[in-house]
């Protein structure tokens, strides 16, 4: 990426998105393989929490763009005239598009299709129906999608590494990060869908809590030990302070560390100890406040560069 590159809110908004779509994806797979049929309800609607939100995504990154046709400059390069255009193999941003494309059309439209064609509502649709009842088709393709929804929940991370700013260039943590900070928010993703749909078994949200409280506290530890590092290093520590100290502080501490890490974890604890059919609405809150915090770490780190 080239030096003084200016991120936009949009592109915030589309990594953030991206990610926790991506997440979403390979939780449901995981739950529809590991399980057995017992986690059918997080399966589905993990696959249906990635075309939509993607489309959003997308808008966001047109819309940073200024000129959609811009779009374009994104994938190919124009060389001279007998060339034509040409691959960017070495742009972290091209690659970032073409893994996208790929993620939409394995994980945004043919898993949750057959996903779909179990649906009543959806049973006698031409080309739906007749994918109902292949579950092993339905397991291959997500297996298919998975490499590529890791992907693109780690290519913030990988986005950032590619800039010429060292203090992202320099942090080896940061795709690990972005990988935990996307699972946690694609976990809330599912809890929000289940929690508003009624449509899952007792205790589902209990076991999808303890994950998400698992990820968020390995995430609080790799975030304190990015920063603290980043913090006495001198090539770095300026622009750490700022975003510790500096007029990024509040989205920092209040938005990533308060309200997506800390509230989400109390809430969480206290959730699971007197967990009842009457707790569901702790478990979506908590969830809010974690697709807010996963939101605002991209925030923070992407516009303090």
């Amino acid at each position: 990426m080239p030096e003084g590159i200016n991120w936009g809110l949009p592109v915030a908004i589309y990594l953030f998105i991206g990610g926790m779509a991506a997440a979403a994806y390979y939780i449901g797979v995981i739950a529809d393989i590991a399980g057995k049929g017992r986690y059918r309800d997080i399966a589905r609607l993990g696959s249906y929490s990635v075309f939509i939100p993607i489309c959003i995504g997308l808008i966001m990154l047109l819309l940073d763009l200024g000129k959609p046709l811009s779009f374009w400059h994104l994938i190919f390069q124009i060389g001279p005239l007998h060339n034509g255009l040409v691959f960017k193999a070495g742009s972290a941003m091209s690659l970032g598009v073409w893994l996208l494309g790929a993620f939409v059309i394995i994980c945004g439209v043919l898993y949750p299709l057959m996903w779909l064609a179990e649906e009543k509502t959806c049973r006698n649709l031409p080309l739906v129906s007749g994918l109902a009842g292949k579950e092993k088709l339905r397991r291959n393709i997500g297996l298919l999608g998975m490499p590529f929804a890791v992907l693109v929940a780690a290519y913030t991370g990988v986005l950032l590494a590619a800039t010429s700013v060292p203090v992202w260039a320099d942090t080896p943590l940061l795709p690990a990060l972005f990988v935990l900070s996307a699972t946690s928010t694609g976990i809330a993703a599912i809890i929000i869908l289940l929690g508003l749909t009624g449509s899952h078994d007792h205790g589902i949200l209990a076991r999808l809590e303890k994950g998400d409280s698992f990820i968020i506290k390995i995430e609080l530890l790799v975030v304190v030990l990015t920063f603290f590092i980043l913090l006495f290093l001198p090539d770095t520590s300026g622009l750490v302070r700022n975003v510790m100290f500096g007029s990024y502080a509040v989205f920092f501490w209040l938005g990533v560390i308060v309200v997506g890490l800390l509230l989400p974890l109390s809430i969480q604890r206290y959730s699971l100890r007197t967990y009842s059919a009457n707790t569901n609405g702790l478990a979506v809150m908590s969830a809010i406040l974690v697709l807010c915090g996963g939101f605002f770490l991209r925030y923070v780190i992407l516009l303090a560069v």
